[in-house]
């Protein structure tokens, strides 16, 4: 049943009907600003507002026309709406593709980096072998010519084992059992010792001269693909940061900036204030003394997981947990950026391991944990997180993907694979 209205009562409804329509509007404008998220086209996109004609509402019965506009201006808002959304969503998606790429070009810079680093080790423990074995060669040829030239004055029995002596001395390394048989036999039992060391020193100095060219190839080699990851990393990042400062162009446009700067001043003063408290508790607890963050501190010769604290840099947010240095201060940047979206420090629920700590973590966790010796956590460069990052798909596990290359940190490949070992919270500092 239909309200029947006097023709007094109806100018009324009119004007209720408008400002209805008018609030819609808004109502859709606002919904949209508000559903947008911190994202980041590859270039600026320029959002043009829509020109209105303003409608004047008030108690005079509103015409046709003004009805009209009011439904047009209602519509063209949430159509601009709609299409800053989908600029939005689009340069998100750019930015995540981005991020991804960064972080797969940076672990495969670390990667290569530390295959480099192992082969050169391996050469430096090969030149030492050759070393070695040429030590050996020079001192057993001095002995086996004086005993050749001894033996060689002895009459004939002498010259048996003077023959076998110039038989090892030019004859070079032999894996022939029958012929290195008859030479000791021809020698004595006395001196086959010394001629057996000299002939493993002549295979070691052949063996070691082959394996540290090897060592040699490799490194550069691993330092050939670690520089093309290292090019490729920078140039991502480099697209990766002004991805980021477009979207915050692309934001500011659609929701402005006042609220959000402070807002965002606001986060970091909370932050700090629950930092500066647990640097408090950290001092009165008495954990240890810690390096100096503000220098790098090298770590050559400390085997993984025997660091010592005093060579580590305590975390400025979570001053409990240490890390290498350098890793340190990049974890610092990335926290202050954290917390200036999301109002709270980042969660730290695991840094360094000592080796003792790997071994109780890989009793208690064998399908997680690295073997002892092995883990990131034992060189200072890795890190377990909480509040919401450990879980993939949350908001700050998002933001972490979206950010984390820019401050040196990635979740390696390895760690997100859902199938198998499936790790969201560990994150490493790549060098």
């Amino acid at each position: 049943m239909h309200d029947v209205l006097s023709p007094q009562a109806r100018p009324a409804r009119r004007s209720q009907r408008l400002r209805a329509t008018l609030l819609l509007a808004g109502a859709v404008v606002g919904s949209s600003c508000l559903s947008l998220g911190v994202v980041a086209p590859a270039t600026a996109v320029t959002v043009t507002p829509v020109a209105t004609t303003p409608v004047s509402v008030g108690t005079d019965t509103p015409t046709p026309q003004q009805l009209a506009e009011a439904q047009r201006q209602a519509a063209a808002s949430a159509a601009q709406a709609a299409q800053v959304q989908s600029q939005l969503d689009a340069a998100q998606s750019q930015l995540d593709a981005l991020a991804k790429q960064a972080s797969t070009a940076l672990e495969n810079f670390q990667r290569a980096d530390e295959a480099r680093q192992a082969a050169v080790t391996k050469e430096a423990v090969q030149q030492e072998r050759l070393r070695q074995a040429e030590i050996t060669l020079a001192e057993g040829k001095k002995d086996l010519g004086q005993w050749a030239a001894s033996s060689y004055r002895g009459g004939a029995g002498g010259l048996r084992e003077y023959s076998g002596l110039v038989d090892v001395l030019r004859g070079g390394a032999t894996d022939d059992t029958a012929s290195a048989l008859a030479s000791v036999k021809r020698i004595g039992d006395g001196r086959s010792n010394a001629v057996e060391a000299y002939e493993q020193a002549q295979r070691d100095q052949v063996d070691a001269t082959a394996q540290a060219a090897a060592a040699r190839l490799e490194a550069q080699t691993q330092a050939d693909i670690a520089t093309s990851a290292k090019q490729q990393a920078d140039a991502l990042l480099a697209q990766q940061r002004t991805q980021v400062a477009a979207l915050a162009v692309l934001q500011s446009t659609a929701a402005g900036t006042a609220s959000s700067d402070a807002e965002r001043a606001a986060n970091l003063a909370t932050a700090k204030a629950q930092a500066d408290a647990a640097l408090a508790a950290a001092a009165s607890s008495g954990y240890g003394a810690v390096g100096d963050c503000n220098t790098s501190i090298s770590l050559a010769g400390y085997a993984n997981g025997l660091i010592p604290r005093s060579a580590l840099c305590p975390l400025a947010s979570a001053p409990n947990h240490v890390l290498r240095s350098d890793a340190a201060n990049a974890f610092a940047a990335l926290n202050t950026a954290y917390a200036e979206a999301f109002g709270t420090n980042i969660p730290v629920t695991d840094s360094y391991r000592t080796l003792a700590e790997q071994i109780d973590v890989k009793q208690r966790k064998p399908g997680l944990a690295a073997t002892p010796g092995t883990s990131r956590h034992g060189l200072g460069i890795a890190v377990d997180l909480g509040g919401g990052i450990q879980n993939a798909g949350s908001p700050q596990h998002l933001w972490m993907d979206r950010n984390a290359a820019l401050y040196g940190w990635i979740n390696p490949a390895w760690a997100q694979n859902r199938g198998g070992q499936f790790e969201p919270w560990h994150w490493e500092f790549t060098d």
